[in-house]
């Protein structure tokens, strides 16, 4: 059976980025290797449904923008495995078009790559909103409970979630 592949550093890609610019050499985040996630792991699956969930509200927002808000990403399991993100978004019937955000694991892929991802097929989804803080990364949000403590509170700080 395979495991899930989820890189936390591919979902730290976006926190770093300024709301509208290219996708962001993750390769050169060395400091946080990729995690393992099994398929059946509950806190994983529970934010990918909480995520489905609320995808609705996040399509909403994408359609229509606020201002100051950006940084509109979704994640998506690549070749049925590899969870990653995908920015520069544009929704096209039941497809969402955009370019991923990171470094695919796969061969086959690189950063930029256009993709259309079906809306069905959204695990995640992410902006940074008008006062700077992340939206939605519910996945992000169990990954951080697996990373070491200094590296979570960085990460937490980078995305506008401190205490």
């Amino acid at each position: 059976m395979k495991r899930a592949h989820l890189a936390l550093a591919f979902a730290l890609a976006l926190t770093a980025l300024p709301l509208s610019a290219a996708p962001q050499d993750t390769r050169q985040r060395d400091d946080i290797a990729p995690l393992s996630i099994d398929k059946d792991d509950r806190a994983m699956n529970a934010a990918r449904a909480e995520a489905r969930r609320t995808l609705p509200v996040f399509l909403a927002l994408l359609a229509n923008p606020p201002e100051g808000t950006g940084g509109y990403a979704i994640k998506f399991p690549l070749e049925g495995w590899e969870h990653i993100w995908v920015n520069e978004l544009e929704i096209d019937g039941k497809v969402i078009v955009g370019q991923l955000a990171n470094y695919p694991e796969q061969d086959g892929y690189e950063i930029g790559q256009s993709v259309r991802v079906p809306i069905s097929q959204i695990t995640d989804w992410g902006y940074r909103s008008a006062k700077g803080v992340m939206q939605g990364h519910f996945t992000t949000r169990v990954l951080l409970t697996r990373i070491a403590p200094a590296d979570a509170a960085q990460i937490r700080d980078d995305m506008g979630w401190s205490e």
